[in-house]
């Protein structure tokens, strides 16, 4: 007797008497209607499966808040801290494990972005409405991505050509009139092997804002363009390739509320800033993999084109940069079962910068070749063991190794564990990743133009999966420890006229220890609740001195629920920053709000809420939020702001807001392919 059976049709029994061929057709059982089984999308996760210690961030997280840009996407991570970077300029920068985010390799699409003259206006650059998803690995990564990653890798993954949504459009509005629209639009131009995918973003500033009354403006005038046209090609036998092209222009006016475009920075007019900055990338991707899967050659290039005209005050600022990236990667498994894999290859870069500071020539040009091997060993579905090394050929600085190592165990199908341990290694721009240091009195002096940084990363966690009351919990520890042994130091203490920036001379480390539990506590609401203490210090001037403007700790909660069938979603976050130390240099015409103990200024704990609130339609979603809704600002964040051309001023001892609570609203309308 065979039994035939297949959900919706009714089972059909039939008595085999011979060999001849038998045609049996099963009947529809009416009786049963269409399931829909649904799951709400809790947006982070801790991956369980990946080898890196990787967090991944995708479009449910992305739509809690506003994300009007890389920078703001994290507003409601626990892992990534964002802050401005002075007062007067709107540069934002972000904190991970402790160290600033030149420490962490930022990446899009697997490719090296937002370095060089990128570094301090770069995270403006990504819209959030562009963005797929964010991967938030900490510690040294694979050597396959490069020699960079010290604390950590940031990816962000831009919509693809071939993805199911058709038309995207967004746009947002604040109270202080900042506008912004985002629209992306997909094509397929030959079946689904050939398409394309058009991308542009717009924003501006033109309110001139002054809520503090200090007679400077709280946020810059900015006026943004973006395009971006990108193409994907698939012949679904193993061979793909990617193309783009992206092209930006922004502008940037800050300082006195009475500063006007084209005014000549002297000192009978209102002290001004202006960023005016140009930048084009272009990149390719190309992969094929083989028939029987187990072998696959990838080729990455990318170029960058990066020109900025500026001036702080009476200082001129001009840079401009061009840069070339290539890598090939073969993949193979070196057995059946891919117990045992191999990446190898080798990669290339090509910098140049030329650049100028107080008529001082700082050009410079890098060549960096490299080959590097890494061996995967998992035995085993619950263990991999990832080690790799790297030797790569500065033109400046010589030929360095690069080794790293990563080990994860699932035990019991609830505990992840993962150790790692690598190394890192950076070009310190010292004037390019500083230049918002020209917003004060003092000039910049450093030793030399050409800096090279090197640092051990270890880290630990443990990541335990469990099921309480019906329901996934997710608690992570972890920590992690950096090591320098050569670093840029930015030392704002020693002197009255000048920030030094000079070699590390002594010890520099940084621990960050986090421990964070997610779950759903209820059908459809879903709660973060995290807590990071941070212990980082440095040698500034001789003396091992916590490192300035950075809080000890952080505690964040973070509630969001959906209603059924989410016709509505409420989200709600709260940020707790620990205390910390301001930097001071030792002259009598310094005057700060703050208490002075021993030459120290402390900053107090502060806490930013954020909340907002989603009607979804069919097509369409309309949402209105808040940040910073107890409308808490740093006090004085400029100091010597009655006198901008004298020996006091300085828009750069920024440790917390320097702008007040801010309403929103916005809309987002998305059709996608049947």
């Amino acid at each position: 007797m065979l039994v035939f059976s297949f959900v919706g049709y009714e089972t059909k029994v039939v008595h085999v008497e011979n060999l001849t061929f038998l045609e049996v057709v099963l009947e529809p059982n009416l009786e049963i209607e269409e399931v829909t089984v649904t799951k709400k999308d809790r947006g982070t996760y801790l991956s369980a499966m990946e080898t890196i210690h990787t967090e991944r961030i995708g479009g449910a997280e992305l739509h809690k808040a506003a994300c009007c840009n890389l920078a703001e996407s994290f507003e409601t991570n626990p892992s990534v801290d964002v802050s401005y970077s002075d007062a007067v300029t709107g540069a934002k920068q972000i904190r991970l494990l402790g160290l600033d985010g030149i420490y962490s390799q930022l990446q899009v699409e697997n490719l090296p972005d937002l370095r060089g003259l990128a570094t301090t206006f770069g995270l403006n650059y990504i819209p959030g409405p562009w963005m797929e998803s964010i991967q938030v690995s900490k510690g040294a990564s694979s050597v396959v991505s490069g020699y960079e990653s010290i604390a950590g890798q940031i990816n962000a993954e831009i919509k693809k050509p071939d993805s199911g949504e058709k038309l995207f459009l967004n746009a947002y509005v604040n109270e202080h009139q900042k506008w912004e629209f985002n629209g992306n639009t997909n094509l397929k131009v030959y079946k689904d092997m050939l398409s394309t995918a058009l991308l542009v973003h717009a924003s501006g500033l033109s309110n001139r804002i002054d809520d503090n009354g200090d007679g400077f403006l709280d946020d810059p005038l900015t006026k943004q363009f973006q395009i971006s046209n990108r193409w994907k090609f698939t012949n679904y036998k193993g061979f793909m390739t990617q193309a783009g092209v992206n092209i930006l222009a922004e502008d940037r006016l800050g300082g006195q509320v009475g500063f006007e475009d084209g005014m000549t920075p002297t000192v009978s007019n209102p002290y001004g800033i202006s960023i005016k900055t140009n930048r084009v990338i272009g990149f390719l991707k190309s992969g094929i993999v083989s028939k029987d899967q187990r072998t696959a050659l990838a080729i990455l290039t990318n170029f960058t084109g990066h020109k900025t005209n500026s001036f702080y005050g009476l200082t001129d600022y001009d840079a401009s940069e061009s840069r070339f990236y290539g890598s090939i990667i073969l993949t193979r498994d070196l057995d059946e079962n891919a117990i045992h894999s191999l990446n190898t290859g080798v990669s290339f870069i090509h910098d140049k910068i030329d650049e100028s500071l107080y008529g001082i020539n700082l050009d410079r040009v890098e060549n960096v070749p490299g080959v590097f091997a890494e061996y995967t060993f998992k035995p085993i579905e619950n263990m991999t063991l990832m080690a790799g090394i790297r030797a790569d050929s500065h033109n400046l600085f010589g030929t360095f190794i690069t080794p790293r190592m990563h080990f994860r165990y699932k035990l019991n199908g609830h505990v992840t564990f993962r150790a790692n341990a690598g190394k890192g290694y950076r070009t310190a721009n010292v004037i390019t990743e500083n230049n918002y240091l020209l917003a004060s009195y003092r000039q910049l002096a450093w030793q030399d133009k050409n800096m090279f940084e090197e640092a051990w990363n270890y880290g630990l966690s443990v990541v335990q999966d469990y099921t309480l009351w019906g329901r996934d919990l997710q608690i992570n520890t972890e920590f992690f420890r950096t090591d320098f042994q050569s670093q840029l130091i930015v030392d704002r203490e020693s002197s009255s006229t000048h920030v030094i920036l000079s070699p590390l001379s002594g010890k520099s480390y940084a621990n960050s220890m986090q421990f964070d539990v997610r779950y759903q506590p209820v059908e459809r609401l879903d709660l973060l609740l995290a807590y990071r203490i941070n212990d980082t210090k440095q040698t500034i001037a001789g003396v091992l001195k916590e490192m300035p403007l950075t809080s000890r700790y952080k505690g964040l909660i973070n509630l969001n629920y959906s209603t059924n069938l989410k016709k509505w979603m409420f989200d709600y976050t709260a940020q707790f920053n620990g205390g910390g130390r301001i930097p001071r240099p030792d002259f009598d015409g310094w005057q700060s709000s703050v208490t002075n103990s021993d030459n120290l200024y402390e900053f107090q704990p502060y806490t930013v809420m954020n909340a907002q609130v989603t009607k979804y339609f069919r097509y369409w979603s309309i949402y209105l939020g808040a940040e910073n809704i107890t409308d808490f600002t740093q006090p004085n964040p400029i100091e010597g702001a009655e006198n901008p051309f004298g020996q006091s001023f300085d828009a750069t001892n920024i440790w917390g807001p320097v702008v007040g609570r801010k309403i929103y609203l916005g809309v987002r309308f998305q059709l996608n392919y049947k």
